[in-house]
Order: C-alpha cells, then structure tokens, then sequence
C-alpha cells in the first residue's frame, strides 16, 4: 500500500516523497517557488553581511566569513555564465548526482574561495544584482550546462538553494535561512538521500530541518542508522 511522507512545509509541493511498491519517487516543486526561495535567501545574505566581521573564522574550518562570502559570490556570477547555455537539450545530470558531485571539486573550490577573498572579491549584493535580470527571465525548463555537466535549470537552481542555504548558516553570526529556501534544501538532501538509503528517508524526515542539514552536509556528526550514510554531500 503507496504512503506519503510527511512535509516539511505544507505551502510547498517540493520534492515530495512517496513509496510505491519498494521504491521511492520524488515529484519536483514548481519552477518558480525554487526561483523565488533562492532570491529570497541571497537577499537575506546580502542583508546580513555588512554587519557581519570578514575576518572572524566561520563554522568551516580554516576558512574565515570572508572565504565563505568570496565563494557565495561567485555564484550568481556562475549562473549568469551558465544560462548563457541554456538549450532544450534532455539533461545528463540528476539533483542527487549533483549533489553527491561536489566532494569531487572540494580542492577547486577552497582554491577559488581562498583566491576570492584574498583580491577581496566579496560584494555579494552587486553579484546577485547583476544575475537577477538573467534569472528572472530564465526558462526554467531549459537544460544548462554546468561544471558538473548539462542539468536542468530547475534542479540547478535547488543546488544555489541548497549552497545559499548551507553557507548562509556557515557565517558567523549565521543566517537566518529563508523558509522556503531551507525546506527546498531540506528536500534536496533528502532526494540525495534516497539514492544511497531510501529505508532512512522517513527518519531524515522527522529531524528539525537544521539538524538534518548540518547531518546532510557534515556539519555534525552522523548518529544512529544515518551515521553509515551522512554525510550525503560536502
């Protein structure tokens, strides 16, 4: 007999989950809402940075609030590069795939946060500025192609949720995450999840959203039956 799980957030039809003869099966959250958590959560960053000190070192070890901002800021400027590519073409790429990807560019990336924060390349809000015309006018049910390889725009759009969401919290002070923003990176962790342990997706489900992600993510250590299987990205 099919069961449904229970939401997060009942105002969003985000990556819900279902069980259907063994198998879990995720049904993707509109286009839009991705598009307006993720505005909504940079501007919340945007906000939060002119009061927060640049030096002082953040929750990721040996990088400091201004590695983080460096890196978030790059990130509306990689996607105004990547809907330059955007085509109707089927996408290679899947949201957990994606996800998992990023252990593979852990080098690549401390590289460029730690060169970004050193030429003090660290304004945010103009970055987000620039990208906002681009993604607002954006198909989001184009594919782009990305460094991990050709994604649809839709789920590339819940990795920046997810990466906004996650460094957001990284800051320190942190920041407050935008509620539809953290229950779409809540639902993206979760999807990652199903792929390696779809028998645990129900007990991810009944964590708080922040501890899931911090479990997700490696930001706290894995305990009971998720222990074997977080962190699902990093």
């Amino acid at each position: 007999m099919a069961s449904v799980l229970p939401r997060l957030d009942a105002r969003l039809t985000s990556i819900d989950t279902y069980w259907r003869d063994g198998q879990y099966e995720t049904v993707p959250i509109d286009g839009d809402q991705i598009r307006d958590g993720l505005i909504s959560q940079w501007r919340a960053i945007a906000a939060a940075i002119p009061e927060i000190d640049l030096d002082r070192p953040s929750r990721i070890q040996a990088w400091r609030n201004r590695e983080i901002v460096a890196h978030l800021s790059l990130q509306p400027f990689l996607l105004r590069q990547f809907l330059g590519t955007a085509t109707a073409q089927s996408p290679v790429v899947t949201l957990a795939e994606n996800l998992a990807g990023t252990a593979s560019l852990a080098e690549m990336i401390y590289e460029s946060a730690k060169n970004g924060a050193d030429l003090g390349r660290v304004e945010f809000a103009q970055s987000v500025d620039k990208a906002l015309p681009a993604l607002l006018s954006a198909d989001l049910g184009q594919t782009v192609v990305t460094l991990q390889g050709p994604i649809g725009l839709r789920d590339y759009l819940i990795t920046r949720c997810v990466e906004a969401v996650v460094h957001g919290c990284d800051l320190v002070e942190p920041v407050n995450p935008d509620r539809d923003a953290q229950t779409i990176t809540v639902d993206a962790l979760i999807d990652a999840l199903a792929v390696r342990a779809p028998h645990l997706v129900h007990v991810a489900r009944g964590l708080p959203p922040s501890v899931w992600i911090d479990l997700a993510t490696g930001r706290r250590p894995g305990f009971g039956d998720l222990e074997p299987v977080v962190p699902v990205m990093t």
